[in-house]
C-alpha cells in the first residue's frame, strides 16, 4: 500500500511539473512577410524638380536674291530648370507613364559672316528660351531602379534675328515665337524610399525651321538685295531629377 501511494504521489508530481513548464514557455507566433520586403513598385502619381544644362544646335542657311551665300551653326548653351508630374502603372517589371514638365532656359548664341554679293556682312542671333513637353513613358523595373525611354511632344520659345550691315546703312528683321516640335530620350531613376527618388534623364528636342527675310530696298543710298535666313531649332537636354511620390488611396509596396 505504502509504494502505491509512493508512486501515486511520484506521477502527480511529474504532471504538475509538466504542464507548469508548459505554461512558462514563450509562445512564438510565425508571422507573415512584410510587403515591405517585396519588390519596389513604382505605380502613382508623382510629382518634382528637374534641373540641368541644354545645349542648343542651331544651323542657318543665308540666302541672297535666292543664291545661298553662307552657312554655320548657332550654338545656345546654358542652363535650365524646372519641373515635372506624372503617372505610372506597373506590370510585371514593366512599367508605362505619361510625364508633363516645364524648365526655364535662356541660352543665346550669335555669329556675323561676309556676305558675298549682299551689303557687306550679316549678323545672326538665337535664343532659346523655356521649353516644356509632354511623353509617354516605357521602361523596365528592377526592384528599385527603373530604366525607361521616352518621347513625344516639345514645346518651347524660340527668338531668331538677322542684321545686314554696307557702306554706313542697315537694316534687321527678328521674330519671337512659342513652337512645337518633338522630343526623344531616355533616363535611369533610383529609388531610395517609398516616396522619393532621384534619376538622370537625356532629351533630344526638335523645333523644325523658321525663315526670316528681307525685301530688295534701297537704304541710305545704298542698295540692298532681297535675303533669306532660315534656322533649325535643336537642342540637346541632360538634368537630374527629384520626384516625390503622392499617396493619394492607391496601394504601393
Amino acid at each position: 500500500m505504502r509504494s502505491l501511494l509512493l508512486g501515486g504521489a511520484v506521477l502527480m508530481a511529474a504532471l504538475s511539473g509538466t504542464a507548469l513548464a508548459a505554461d512558462m514557455q514563450p509562445v512564438f507566433k510565425t508571422l507573415p512577410p512584410s510587403a515591405a520586403t517585396g519588390p519596389y513598385d513604382w505605380s502613382g502619381l508623382y510629382g518634382g524638380l528637374n534641373a540641368g544644362y541644354s545645349w542648343g544646335n542651331v544651323p542657318f542657311d543665308y540666302l541672297i536674291a535666292g543664291v545661298p551665300a553662307a552657312s554655320s551653326t548657332l550654338s545656345p548653351n546654358g542652363p535650365l530648370g524646372g519641373a515635372q508630374l506624372g503617372y505610372n502603372v506597373q506590370s510585371g517589371s514593366f512599367v508605362f507613364g505619361l510625364e508633363t514638365d516645364f524648365a526655364w532656359r535662356h541660352a543665346t548664341d550669335s555669329s556675323t559672316l561676309l556676305a558675298p554679293g549682299g551689303p557687306g556682312s550679316a549678323g545672326f542671333q538665337t535664343q532659346q528660351g523655356w521649353i516644356g513637353t509632354l511623353r509617354p513613358r516605357a521602361g523596365v523595373a528592377a526592384d528599385n531602379w527603373l530604366f525607361y525611354a521616352t518621347g513625344g511632344l516639345a514645346f518651347g520659345s524660340v527668338k531668331h534675328s538677322y542684321t545686314e550691315d554696307g557702306a554706313g546703312a542697315g537694316r534687321a528683321v527678328s521674330d519671337s515665337d512659342t513652337r512645337v516640335g518633338w522630343t526623344v530620350g531616355g533616363g535611369v531613376e533610383y529609388a531610395g524610399g517609398k516616396r522619393w527618388s532621384l534619376g538622370l534623364e537625356y532629351l533630344y528636342a526638335d523645333f523644325g525651321k523658321a525663315s526670316l527675310s528681307q525685301p530688295s530696298q534701297v537704304i541710305g543710298g545704298v542698295p540692298f538685295p532681297s535675303s533669306t535666313a532660315t534656322f533649325h531649332d535643336q537642342s540637346h537636354i541632360l538634368r537630374g531629377k527629384f520626384n516625390y511620390r503622392f499617396d493619394w488611396g492607391i496601394p504601393h509596396n
